[in-house]
């Protein structure tokens, strides 16, 4: 057979290439015919010579690529390591593709393997990136790469139980603890935690707690020092951690408990503001910040100012009637929300509108459903408030509509960025009026009065939370009506003043290597400020200025 035919000719060939006497690895060298098989049929080994990937490659230059891969891919990595003047590389460069293929991954998305390369230095750091953009796997690679258990903080029990399954799967050793689990259940996965079996411990930040958790039960999670301690959804330490989930705040504590490991925190929406205040309560303030995904390209943008209910519409309607993929009409309430449907219903588009209170979890999931395509009969647009963001990952959405404000910038990106995943062009159309501000502030009042009446948040808290809510609502209302460039701005707002730096020669070449670009087709709009035609080509002819 073969495979006893290449183990005589290893040993023959004492496992070094006949050409250059290289020495050949488990797995590296490749065995050649010395009269080519379509002609001899003579796989003896009499008519077999180890070769390395290099010297094999050479004799056959038609195959270079896919026999050479690894021979290519080891010197594009030493010069890289040569060219690495500023050090953005670790010291080893690894070889990702076991640890890509053992997660079912070919190869990283753009702005993947920066953060992958620096966790594997073992520095600190705040990820942004826009929902569905793979930050998952900025972590497990580095947990996989590095010996010892990592901790990842996470604040749903759907979300570890999504991620644990994922990881199952792929025979990757990772569990969670939660309040869901039966006390043996809870006992045998902290007895395994206890003796190194696990490469992942997802929790939530209660865990931490012993006002909260049992004090015991604690003390066993508390008593290891993890090799990363990876908050995921690091938003909240801002959004909740002075209110609704006080344990987030005290996140900074914990990790000076467990000796100041290497921490790792993603999240999808923060403004540079929102990014110091993580940093600030996690006593990370030196931590790297990588924000990479939020330009996208194939979405145009379109602000259509003061307008009736009227000729939105008749806007909404025509754009409707053209739609080659899907849509999402995004509404600040339930009564906005039923006023729009109804509207749409009498001009002969009969859209299913989810809320938060759209009946059982089993009548969300069928409105979900027949808007993915997944059950029948499909409804190619829907009108839902933000509760529909949540954990929607479809590639044809091709037209996101605002009808009025949403409650702040991080809010309006994570509902655009449910347009155009696919790569093709998309729109995102936002309807410009007074009444957006009065209506969010008004919503957050009750929002906000609500939560105190209810006990989830602390009444000293109110009119510091009330005021960040405002704040929001301003900077994005500011945005709106202003006659810039509406993406530059959005931008601005996350990446900060300085904009994107440019990417050292060495982390391009690793890259190059290692990582994949998506095929995104630029839309030939940008904005309505940029590009005034798209205003005309939505049918909408200005008569007042712009505030």
């Amino acid at each position: 057979g073969w495979q006893e035919a290449r183990a005589v000719v290893r040993t023959r060939d004492a496992g070094r290439c006949r050409n250059c006497a290289r020495v050949c690895g488990p797995g590296e060298g490749h065995v050649h015919h010395l009269n080519p098989f379509s002609v001899s049929r003579d796989d003896d080994p009499s008519n077999l010579i180890l070769l390395c990937a290099g010297c094999h490659a050479a004799r056959h230059p038609l195959l270079q690529a896919s026999l050479g891969r690894r021979f290519i891919e080891r010197w594009a990595a030493r010069l890289a390591r040569w060219l690495d003047w500023s050090r953005n590389l670790p010291r080893e460069l690894p070889d990702f593709g076991g640890v890509l293929r053992l997660l079912g991954v070919e190869r990283f998305r753009q702005g993947q393997l920066q953060v992958v390369l620096e966790a594997l230095k073992g520095s600190s750091m705040l990820v942004v990136r826009p929902t569905g953009s793979g930050k998952s796997l900025c972590f497990q690679i580095p947990a996989l790469m590095r010996p010892g258990t990592t901790y990842v903080v996470a604040p749903l029990k759907a979300l570890m139980a999504d991620q644990i399954s994922s990881l199952t799967m792929h025979k990757i050793p990772a569990t969670f603890v939660n309040s869901d689990l039966g006390q043996d259940e809870k006992k045998v996965r902290l007895d395994m935690l206890d003796q190194g079996a696990w490469k992942l411990f997802y929790c939530a930040p209660e865990r931490f707690d012993p006002k909260i958790s049992n004090a015991r039960s604690v003390a066993r999670v508390m008593a290891h020092s993890p090799s990363h301690l990876v908050i995921d959804e690091a938003h909240c330490i801002d959004k909740w951690g002075s209110d609704f989930r006080p344990a987030y705040s005290e996140l900074g504590k914990v990790r000076t408990a467990f000796g100041k490991p290497p921490t790792l925190a993603f999240t999808a929406t923060a403004g540079t503001q929102t990014q110091k205040r993580i940093l600030e309560s996690l006593q990370v303030p030196e931590a790297k910040v990588f924000v990479s995904g939020f330009d996208r390209p194939n979405i145009s943008l379109a602000r259509v100012p003061l307008i009736t209910a009227e000729e939105r519409y008749a806007i909404l309607v025509d754009l409707l009637r053209g739609l080659t993929g899907k849509a999402m009409i995004f509404v600040p309430t339930k009564k906005d929300g039923e006023r729009v449907r109804a509207e749409l219903q009498a001009r002969g588009f009969d859209l299913p509108f989810f809320h938060s209170e759209a009946g059982t979890a089993h009548e969300k999931d069928l409105i979900l459903g027949r808007f993915s395509g997944r059950l029948s009969p499909s409804a190619p647009a829907i009108v839902c408030t933000n509760a529909a963001g949540m954990g929607l990952d479809i590639g044809d959405i091709r037209l996101v509509v605002h009808w009025h404000y949403p409650a702040s910038v991080e809010d309006y990106m994570q509902e655009v960025g449910r347009a155009g995943r696919d790569g093709k062009p998309a729109l995102a159309l936002l309807f410009v009026g007074d009444r957006g501000v009065d209506l969010r502030n008004y919503m957050a009042k009750v929002t906000v009065e609500e939560a105190v009446n209810t006990g989830k948040l602390r009444p000293e808290h109110k009119h510091e939370v009330l005021e960040a809510k405002y704040q929001a609502v301003d900077e994005f209302a500011a945005m709106a009506t202003s006659r810039w460039c509406f993406r530059r701005q959005l931008l601005a707002y996350f990446e900060g003043a300085g904009g994107r730096r440019r990417t050292p020669v060495s982390l391009l070449i690793v890259e190059w290597i290692f990582g994949k670009k998506q095929k995104v087709r630029r839309s030939k709009l940008c904005c309505d400020a940029c590009d005034p035609i798209l205003l005309y080509q939505l049918g909408y002819r200005p008569r007042r200025r712009w505030r």
